[in-house]
C-alpha cells in the first residue's frame, strides 16, 4: 500500500492552483491524499481527481494545527496520514504536523523570495523533490487538455477583476474588448469575483454578468466558455488549468512568477525598462505605465492567437 500524504495549502485559489500539477504528481505517489485549504479550494481539488478529501482550515480542528497544539480530535482524524506537506514557513504548524505525520513533515515557503525570478510552481517542485516526497526522475502533471470543443456560439469570458486594483487593467479596456468581439458577431459575458464589489455598478447596462456563487460555480462556469480575457489573478489560473484559451493581462506582477500554467495562455506585458514590483513595492509607480501601455490591440491580437480564430468565428450564427 503506498503512504498517505496531507497537503496544507493556506493560499488563496491562484496560490492553490499553481500546485495542481504538483499534487497530481504526489497523487501518483501517496494514497489517499488529502488537501486542507480554503474549503472551497480544497472541494475544487477533490472535483479536479487531484485530492480524496477535502479538509477546511476554517474548521476549529484545523485552525488548532497553527498553535502547535493539535486538539484530540485532530490527531485522530488525521493519523492515517503518515506524510505531511506544508506551503507555510510556520513552525508552529510543522510542530502540529510532526504530531501525526510519523514520517516527517516537509514545510515549505509558498513563493520564492522577492526579487527571485522563478516560477512559483517551480519553486515548489524543487523544495518537495528536495525534502525527498518524491523521486528524481518524477516530473509535474501539465493541466488536463481540454475534453472537447465548447459549443459554437460559447462566450468569451472577461474577468476585469483582480485581488489588487494594482493589478487590473482599466476596465474600460475590457469594454472595448467586448465591444470589439460583440461587433464581429461574438458573444461576451463578464465574471466578478467576491473582491471585485466596485466593478459592478461600472458594469450596470452589461447583459450578462456572473457572480458566482462558489468556486465549483465559477468552475463550470469557465469550463462552459469559448475563450478567457483577465488580469493576473486566481479566476485566471483556474481558467488556464481548465484549458480554456486564455489571454492575460500583467502588470507590475512578474510573469515570470506568476504566469498561469496551461497549454493555451498569452500573457500580455509591453516591454519597459522598469523591473516587475509588485511584491516589492508598496504602491505603484506615479503613471503605472506597465499596465496603461497595454493597448486594445495587444489584447485582442493575443486573443486571436490563443483561438486560432477571428473575433467573428466566436458567435453563433
Amino acid at each position: 500500500m503506498p503512504p498517505a500524504l496531507l497537503v496544507v495549502h493556506p493560499g488563496a485559489l491562484g496560490d492553490v492552483v499553481l500546485a495542481f500539477g504538483l499534487i497530481a504528481e504526489l497523487r501518483r505517489h501517496f494514497a489517499p491524499v488529502a488537501l486542507m485549504a480554503q474549503s472551497e479550494v480544497a472541494k475544487l481539488a477533490v472535483e479536479e481527481g487531484l485530492a480524496d478529501e477535502a479538509l477546511a482550515l476554517e474548521s476549529a480542528w484545523t485552525a488548532a494545527l497553527f498553535s502547535g497544539r493539535p486538539e484530540p480530535g485532530a490527531l485522530s482524524r488525521l493519523a492515517p496520514y503518515s506524510h505531511a506537506l506544508a506551503f507555510a514557513r510556520s513552525p508552529e504548524l510543522a510542530d502540529g504536523l510532526r504530531a501525526i505525520a510519523r514520517a516527517g513533515v516537509c514545510a515549505l515557503s509558498p513563493r520564492p523570495e522577492p526579487g527571485l525570478r522563478l516560477h512559483a510552481a517551480d519553486h515548489a517542485w524543487s523544495a518537495v523533490k528536495a525534502c525527498g516526497l518524491l523521486p528524481a526522475d518524477a516530473v509535474p502533471r501539465l493541466p488536463p487538455r481540454r475534453a472537447s470543443a465548447p459549443p459554437r456560439g460559447a462566450a468569451v469570458l472577461i474577468h476585469p477583476g483582480a485581488g489588487s486594483p494594482r493589478k487590473r487593467w482599466p476596465i474600460e479596456r475590457f469594454r472595448a474588448v467586448a465591444a470589439a468581439v460583440e461587433s464581429e458577431g461574438g458573444r461576451v459575458e463578464y465574471v466578478l469575483g467576491p473582491a471585485d464589489g466596485d466593478l459592478r455598478p461600472r458594469l450596470a447596462n452589461v447583459a450578462i454578468v456572473h457572480i458566482p456563487q462558489d468556486t465549483l460555480a465559477l468552475r463550470r462556469l469557465l469550463a462552459s466558455g469559448r475563450a478567457y480575457v483577465g488580469n493576473d489573478s486566481g479566476v485566471s489560473h483556474l481558467a488556464a488549468w481548465l484549458g480554456l484559451p486564455s489571454v492575460v493581462v500583467f502588470g507590475p506582477s512578474d510573469p515570470v512568477r506568476w504566469r498561469p500554467i496551461g497549454e493555451n495562455v498569452e500573457v500580455v506585458r509591453p516591454p519597459l525598462a522598469c523591473a516587475p514590483c509588485f511584491e516589492i513595492a508598496s504602491v505603484n509607480c506615479e503613471r503605472p505605465d506597465c499596465i496603461l501601455e497595454i493597448s486594445l490591440a495587444d489584447v485582442l491580437q493575443a486573443l486571436k492567437r490563443v483561438t486560432g480564430v477571428a473575433a467573428s468565428e466566436t458567435g453563433g450564427g
